[in-house]
């Protein structure tokens, strides 16, 4: 299979479990190098005698899902006066099932396609004590692999900000020795938007704060909802965010060219 193929098969997997999705191609090398030291450690356990080879031609195949625009409203909400928790699940089962979408695609490349198929980074919030034991039980940075591949590129959050949805996105990846036509890495989409910033006290001032990924986690895992999510800084990314403009505005400049 080449590249094209590739992508309309991942596609045509997206869409028959009633999402809307993107994918792209990067090199394993460079996401590879990208990645911090544990995790290129778990990377070369998981691929074995196979790391040669993927260094000097492999890809990775970035998959992503997007979240729905309800799904999306519902995070936060509330009413008489209280958050709505239950309102917010909404988002968190969504969050969950789009998470079992992309092991199914990747499960399903793999009977395509030669390669390691990853999962879908989830739950990990209740499994572990700190951020820094999150690292090895990722496996590998989706977001690297993403920004590699071309599906967006790190906003102020630290998500993956893309064209079609702001940073309203869910992420996994494949590893393949094939050689495929690689896309080039994403842009930023965010320039002075602070849309994230505003929207949460702890990224607001996450340069002044030793580790604020540690505080995150414990205001996700404060929040006791269904699964380990808050989504507060992607729904204020979503609703107003400049990635919307900035994609229309180099989308016109291409058509101009």
């Amino acid at each position: 299979m080449d590249a094209a193929s590739v992508k309309r098969c991942i596609r045509e997997a997206i869409l028959k479990r009633g999402f809307n999705g993107a994918c792209g191609v990067a090199s394993f090398s460079d996401v590879y190098n990208d990645l911090m030291p544990v995790q290129r450690k778990e990377v070369a356990r998981i691929c074995g005698n196979s790391l040669s080879v993927l260094l000097s031609r492999g890809s990775v195949i970035s998959i992503a899902v997007f979240h729905t625009e309800n799904a999306i409203k519902s995070i936060n909400v509330t009413r008489d006066g209280r958050v709505d928790y239950e309102k917010w699940n909404f988002y968190a089962d969504e969050y969950n099932l789009l998470n079992s979408v992309l092991n199914d695609v990747c499960a399903q490349l793999a009977s395509v396609l030669d390669g390691v198929p990853l999962r879908a980074t989830s739950e990990l919030g209740k499994k572990v004590r700190s951020v820094e034991e999150y690292y090895p039980f990722a496996k590998i940075s989706h977001r690297v692999v993403a920004e590699h591949a071309g599906i967006g590129a790190r906003g102020r959050n630290e998500l993956i900000v893309t064209k079609q949805n702001g940073s309203a996105v869910r992420l996994n990846s494949f590893i393949t020795p094939r050689k495929l036509d690689r896309d080039k890495k994403g842009k930023d989409l965010c320039d002075d938007c602070r849309a994230c910033l505003d929207s949460c006290r702890i990224l607001l001032k996450k340069e002044q704060l030793p580790n604020y990924r540690q505080q995150c986690m414990q205001k996700i895992n404060g929040l006791n909802l269904r699964y380990s999510v808050c989504g507060i800084c992607l729904k204020a990314c979503y609703e107003n965010g400049s990635w919307r403009k900035i994609s229309e505005q180099k989308a016109d400049f291409i058509m101009q060219k």
